[in-house]
């Protein structure tokens, strides 16, 4: 079964640096996409971005690890906003008031989002290696 570049799943290779060696890398185009989208939001370079994800995996490819990188960041954005949204469709006893929304803040302006989301990747990449390792 051979995969068209239309597919969601089709992988494109790029040659990138990570720190500071040039590489290749071959991902699905919709994880190139949001690694994009994380750069911009960011307002860091793909090389930066890459950077600092090799820094943090364990044991894993450079790709898997961008993978999971970018499901961590936008899963972060999501619990973030979680809760903005359930305040902002909750029924308020002040319906006319300016003040009874809750403004939802754009996900490129969430204070730190970038700590938070290498963090909890780092962590839970050490949980799961660690877990692996008991198994054995």
């Amino acid at each position: 079964m051979s995969t068209s570049e239309s597919d969601e799943g089709a992988r494109y290779r790029r040659t990138v640096t990570v720190s500071g060696r040039r590489t290749s890398i071959s991902i699905e185009t919709v994880v190139w996409d949001g690694l994009e989208d994380i750069s911009n939001r960011e307002e860091l370079t793909l090389a930066e971005i890459l950077t600092l994800i090799d820094q943090r995996r364990l044991g894993s490819s450079l790709a898997s690890a961008v993978r999971v990188f970018v499901l961590f960041y936008f899963r972060t954005i999501a619990d973030i906003a979680q809760p903005l949204i359930r305040a902002a469709n909750k029924p308020s006893a002040a319906h006319d008031s300016d003040d009874s929304h809750v403004p939802l803040t754009p996900p490129n302006t969430l204070p730190g989002l970038l700590d938070k989301v290498l963090e909890r990747f780092a962590t839970t990449r050490a949980e799961l290696t660690t877990r692996g390792r008991q198994d054995h």
